[in-house]
């Protein structure tokens, strides 16, 4: 029973693992104090939108990988753009990514498709006029996913508990089972006294 446990414990553990991701190195971001016309210089588009949809990566390696935020564009102020405008930046802080979140409008500064913590960005408010892409969460997959395991791991577990004991002195009584000789003084199987 013990080694069931020690197997259970081992998914647990790697579940937790794969949910939780492994996590890089800690470094902070440190920008300059916001100047809007340096910003602006530095920027290839200047533009409002509105977070229509966040795409982060299902399993990152560092803070520094890219994830992808679609904003629907209201008012360009630098450059060029229609519809709707992907702009990547790092997924956590630490590596000076922005933190996008759907339904919000943005003063967004990019360059090159890319935008960060230290670019100027500034949040203007929430946007609730403008229809969210919708589609699932990667954190409500991921506990979905973690939920889907455990249960698979303990019924996995009741069905090993079960049938070990129905193996270790279940059913005496079971159809193949000898039940010795007729006892002294009885009629055998042929009717005769056995004695």
């Amino acid at each position: 029973m013990r080694r069931v446990w020690g197997h259970v414990a081992a998914l647990m553990v790697l579940t937790s693992v794969l949910v939780v991701g492994p996590s890089g190195a800690a470094c902070a971001c440190s920008c300059a104090e916001p100047n809007t016309a340096e910003n602006t210089a530095w920027a290839d588009l200047v533009f409002v939108g509105v977070v229509v949809d966040v795409d982060r990566p299902a399993f990152s390696m560092s803070s520094g990988d890219l994830m992808t935020a679609r904003l629907t564009v209201e008012q360009v102020r630098k450059g060029s753009a229609t519809g709707h405008v992907e702009v990547k930046t790092a997924i956590e802080g630490p590596s000076c990514g922005f933190d996008f979140v759907e339904g919000s409008r943005y003063l967004i500064y990019s360059r090159d498709g890319q935008t960060s913590l230290c670019s100027g960005n500034e949040l203007l408010g929430a946007a609730p006029e403008v229809e969210l892409d919708g589609d699932v969460p990667v954190a409500a997959l991921a506990a979905g996913a973690a939920v889907l395991i455990a249960a698979v791991a303990l019924w996995w577990v009741l069905r090993r508990r079960r049938s070990a004991s129905s193996g270790n002195g279940g059913d005496t009584g079971s159809a193949g089972s000898d039940p010795g000789p007729a006892p002294r003084g009885e009629a055998g199987p042929g009717g005769q006294d056995s004695a």
